[in-house]
């Protein structure tokens, strides 16, 4: 306010954080105990009066000129009286100086909260008086929750709250704030309810509309419309800066002109030309005091709870995530332990004076760095003094402010929360080919925050998003991507003579090279013989059976894809991407190294890093080995990257003189060449004699309709009518059998 006027000096450029950071903060014992609960105590000390004094003081009156009338409005969000809404911004910001760390942070009132805590009220309370009465009981128990989760360091509890879930869920809980001012701002009484009720039950009611009110809701709000572009002019910058506290005035000298003389507020209401107004509101600072709780207030605190955790959850997260924000840029430290305890402190010490749950509100913040305020004495402190003064001596210039007034305030602010850009975001990213698995889970979150908030209430709406995210994240682990990585050949370096192979060339996902089109400079191919592949994500006891799954038909599908003389040589296993291995999923490697080097094709690990590496190497570094020649088992301890592995698998090839033998596709009724092998079951004379089975390994169908004997490992006395119909697979069969079901296979 002293900047609009001239009487202050412009504030700094930079601002210095005034947070203890020096080696006060080291000292040990109680002072640093002290300093680590009530930062306070650090940067009070060292607070340079004749350089932040001034520009604090500045801010503190800005500051709460605005707030003045922001908390007005917001009270009436709340379904409570008023004046409520100065008093919850008294003693709240003086606590959050003491325990906060932000600079720039002013504590009151906010819409979003304000949404969420009318919507519990109204639960709870049919009247204005009697949710005026309940409101501290909710405000002591967000204070609690807060406490308590610092004190607990839970401050990671919030983070389930996605980015989608929590868009969804403000966007409509912005929408159904909007559509409950429609009605007040058309002059019809409360007894009409939402402007939704009113066009689908009552229609008729909107002969009732009362044209002074309407006009002067339809000026309140294009005037706050405006104020942006007020802003861009110097000498209406004020207008700008302050448009609530502006509107109020100029709407309480209208009302006090154009209502007529006498009426009371019930004749007012039935006045077709008279403008409700707020009325008479007692004078003076609150007393402090304890809520008194009754006998059956008890039961409607333990009702409130879940209300109260879905308030403290939003206010912290929103809080601190605009917190952080500002002390990234401005170069000071953020503590989510501090921020907690002084969101919550400032709950608890509220309540006294009977106020509503408070926050950090965001738009103050940038307000406060734009008028240059340098501790927490101006975005706080001075703020608080400002407010109570206003209640005390300025209480009976509210009388004639517009209702209609505060309505388009919170129509205003409510429209600034809608968040509908972001679901256009989570739509293009959806249609993006690489993430669409992921951009559609994002857009599904979204809409069922919206949809659920929009109909079932915040508190359901909310929870419904949650979960769902939840489930998600649950389903994305146990589901994780697999990537198929292939060659891509890399043109030398200049400067750099002599390459050595690896370094010419990079794995790379062949799905995403092949969605990409011709976006790849080189091609991209696989790796003769070798299946390399990705797994990302941590492999546990849920997904490893879903990863023997994709290998087999990764196996499969690369046999019947190539001609009948390839050779399976090996699997690679690029664990960059797997922060660690369980027990089941040590086993598990450990029995499908074993198998495939049964097979005589090699199961490896590639790219293992920090923890994965140590176990990797303790655990199956031994079974690795053994499926190696002996002649290269030394070299596996120096292979790190996938062409170490590649260059290793070619030359334990080049040494073993047997064939790898592949996995060939069985349903319940057919048998594969190899488990006969296995079974020592010998084919009788003529039947396939000139196909050399079983030395040529090569996939066959067979019809058979019993098992095996694992007793006597062969098969019963019908084998050589069974084998009689065994054929080898021809191209063309191969072929057929890959368009065929399941069943014919």
């Amino acid at each position: 306010l002293g900047d609009a006027v001239g009487l202050m000096p412009p504030p700094p450029v930079h601002v210095e954080p005034l947070m203890p950071a020096g080696p006060r903060q080291r000292r040990g014992g109680a002072m640093a105990f002290l300093l680590d609960i009530a930062p306070i105590f650090g940067w009070l000390r060292d607070y340079p009066v004749r350089s932040a004094l001034a520009h604090d003081i500045s801010g503190g009156v800005t500051l709460g000129c605005i707030l003045i009338g922001q908390s007005l409005a917001h009270a009436k969000l709340c379904g409570v009286e008023l004046i409520i809404g100065p008093y919850s911004c008294m003693l709240g910001p003086v606590l959050y100086a003491v325990f906060g760390t932000c600079i720039h942070s002013s504590i009151g009132t906010g819409a979003l909260i304000c949404l969420l805590v009318g919507e519990v009220l109204v639960e709870h309370g049919d009247s204005v008086e009697e949710r005026s009465r309940i409101a501290p009981f909710l405000t002591i128990l967000v204070g609690v929750i807060l406490t308590l989760m610092g004190v607990c360091r839970l401050s990671g509890l919030v983070r389930f709250l996605s980015r989608p879930a929590l868009s969804g869920f403000i966007t409509a809980s912005a929408l159904l704030a909007m559509l409950s001012q429609v009605s007040p701002m058309l002059g019809l009484p409360d007894s009409a309810g939402s402007i939704q009720k009113v066009l689908l039950h009552q229609p008729e009611r909107l002969l009732a509309v009362k044209w002074p009110t309407l006009l002067l809701s339809a000026v309140a709000t294009g005037y706050l419309l405006s104020a942006k572009r007020l802003k861009q002019h110097p000498r209406l910058k004020p207008l700008g800066d302050f448009k609530e506290l502006v509107l109020l005035g100029l709407g309480a000298a209208f009302c006090a002109a154009w209502d007529p003389p006498g009426l009371s507020q019930a004749e007012c209401v039935e006045h077709p030309l008279c403008v409700k107004v707020v009325g008479r509101i007692e004078p003076g600072l609150p007393h402090a005091h304890w809520p008194r709780v009754g006998a059956g207030d008890w039961g409607l605190i333990h009702s409130m709870l879940p209300g109260a955790c879905l308030v403290a959850l939003v206010a912290f997260l929103t809080s601190f995530a605009g917190a952080k924000k500002f002390g990234l840029e401005d170069g000071y430290q953020i503590k989510p332990f501090n921020e907690l305890i002084a969101i919550g402190m400032c709950n608890v010490g509220g309540a006294l004076l009977g106020a509503v749950p408070t926050s950090i509100g965001n738009t103050r913040m940038g307000i406060a760095r734009q008028c240059g305020v340098q501790s927490q004495l101006g975005a706080n402190v001075f703020v608080s003094i400002f407010i109570a003064l206003a209640v005390q001596f300025f209480t009976p210039c509210l009388f004639y402010i517009p209702m209609c007034a505060l309505n388009a305030i919170i129509l205003i602010g409510s429209s600034h929360m809608l968040e509908f850009a972001h679901a256009g975001y989570l739509l293009e990213f959806a249609r993006h080919k690489e993430f669409g698995r992921d951009g559609r889970m994002d857009v599904l979150v979204w809409i069922v925050g919206f949809v659920s908030t929009l109909f079932l209430g915040a508190f359901k709406g909310i929870i419904s998003a949650v979960v769902l995210s939840l489930l998600i994240i649950v389903l994305q682990v146990v589901n994780p991507h697999i990537a198929l990585l292939g060659r891509q050949q890399e043109p030398p370096q200049s400067g750099v003579p002599h390459q050595p192979p690896r370094f010419r060339h990079r794995w790379v996902n062949m799905r995403g090279q092949r969605a990409s089109g011709g976006l790849v400079a080189t091609a991209v191919e696989e790796e003769p013989g070798v299946l390399v592949f990705r797994f990302e994500g941590p492999l546990f006891y849920a997904n490893v059976d879903q990863l023997q799954e994709w290998l087999e038909a990764e196996e499969l599908r690369r046999i019947e894809e190539s001609p009948v003389d390839y050779e399976f040589k090996a699997i690679i296993f690029s664990a960059i991407a797997v922060p660690f291995l369980d027990t089941t999923a040590i086993g598990a490697l450990q029995t499908m190294i074993r198998s495939y080097a049964d097979r005589n094709v090699l199961f490896l690990i590639a790219n293992t890093f920090a923890n994965t590496r140590r176990i990797v190497a303790e655990t199956l570094g031994a079974d690795q080995r053994r499926a190696l020649r002996e002649d290269l088992r030394p070299r596996l301890a120096s292979c790190t990257t996938v062409d170490d592995f590649v260059e290793l698998v070619h030359a334990n090839r080049a040494l073993s003189k047997e064939r790898p033998r592949p996995l060939i596709r069985t349903t319940s009724s057919l048998l594969s060449l190899a488990s006969l092998a296995s079974l020592n079951a010998t084919p009788p004379k003529g039947t396939l004699a000139d196909r050399q089975w079983p030395l040529q390994r090569r996939p066959f169908s067979l019809a058979c309709d019993r098992t095996p004997d694992a007793e006597m490992g062969r098969f019963t006395a019908s084998t050589p009518a069974l084998l009689s119909l065994a054929r080898p697979i021809s191209p063309r069969d191969r072929a057929a059998a890959g368009r065929a079901r399941p069943f014919d296979r």
